[in-house]
């Protein structure tokens, strides 16, 4: 005998189907984790949708334009992980504005003098609190080299509002001091911490991320016994990641070289658990595209709805690889 089960939705919406756009800076592990999130979401809910659509590599000009699209489209809401604050707020999102679209940002937001400018034009942040990511980031490291050393930071964009928080959170952690402005200053023999060179940038380009990685392992031309990366492009791909690696195992088995990274997919703790890094801190992606949809749902419903939403870090080791995104 087959019993057949429904499940019946748990929210419904309204007469009127809603669809809620979550836009991330591009295509990839991280963000089509928040992919996830929103669908999950979305099934639950009945009479919404959630519309997944972003760049295949990070552009701000091609995000705008599929923002822009969406709105054309009649989209009931947005979220967006902003790529460029300036560019996005005076194109597309003015539109939405104009149009009565609600906007919310998640993962990455839009810096504070875009907020001051154009106050309202997000109702909500959804993500990580990006200071403390680069806090937990610099405390890894101290962990596993207490009496200080020499350092490179990976980021994506210079003019990345979370990034720029994430670097000056590691600068907090390790100098033991307070900035008065993102990204905090160059580390120089503070508390025995001295950044050998300017971060590296890599524009959101996965292939740029391992090659600038691998000058490091290699210390050619510059030579550094830390690395810290504010995002996960370089483990993004497991196979060139795992290529990049193989003949410096030994390096980092006697620590020659610390690698500490942001993000824990599945992938990455692969690779922490075959010690293909030291540490990994990560984020909620997953959480941030449900709480998208849910943050979209009560706006347009005209509910309370909180204004920021932190979402939770994990903290991963060779140790606890297998566990330490189980409670997320």
């Amino acid at each position: 005998m087959f019993i057949v089960l429904t499940i019946l939705p748990l929210f419904s919406a309204s007469a009127k189907d809603l669809r809620f756009a979550v836009v991330p800076k591009f295509y990839g592990v991280f963000f089509d984790q928040s992919k996830k999130g929103c669908k999950d979401a979305a099934s639950q809910i009945e009479g919404v949708e959630c519309v997944y659509l972003g760049p295949e590599k990070a552009s701000v000009r091609i995000q705008d334009k599929i923002i822009e699209q969406l709105i054309d489209e009649g989209i009931d809401g947005i979220a967006v992980a902003v790529t460029q604050s300036k560019f996005l707020a005076e194109n597309s999102l003015q539109k939405a504005k104009q149009a009565g679209i609600p906007v919310i940002t998640y993962d990455s937001d839009f810096n504070d003098l875009t907020l001051e400018k154009y106050k309202n034009l997000r109702l909500a942040y959804i993500g990580t609190n990006n200071f403390e990511l680069g806090m937990a980031l610099g405390e890894q490291l101290k962990t596993l080299r207490p009496n200080g050393g020499t350092l490179i930071i990976q980021s994506g964009r210079p003019d990345s509002p979370n990034l720029n928080l994430r670097m000056m959170g590691i600068r907090s952690a390790l100098s033991g001091k307070r900035y008065a402005r993102p990204p905090g200053k160059l580390l120089i023999n503070d508390h025995g911490w001295t950044e050998v060179r300017e971060p590296f940038f890599n524009f959101d380009q996965l292939t740029r991320a391992v090659k600038q990685m691998e000058s490091v392992l290699k210390g050619r031309p510059i030579q550094a016994d830390s690395f810290i990366a504010v995002g996960g492009w370089s483990q993004n791909d497991e196979a060139l990641y795992r290529k990049m690696m193989v003949p410096y195992k030994g390096k980092l088995n006697r620590k020659e070289l610390v690698i500490v990274m942001s993000d824990a997919s599945p992938s990455q703790l692969v690779m922490l658990r075959d010690h293909l890094a030291h540490a990994n801190v990560g984020q909620s992606p997953y959480e941030m595209g449900r709480q998208a949809i849910l943050t979209l749902l009560k706006i347009v419903k005209k509910q309370r709805y909180e204004e920021v939403i932190h979402t939770p870090l994990n903290f991963c080791t060779p140790d606890n690889y297998d566990t330490c995104t189980k409670s997320l």
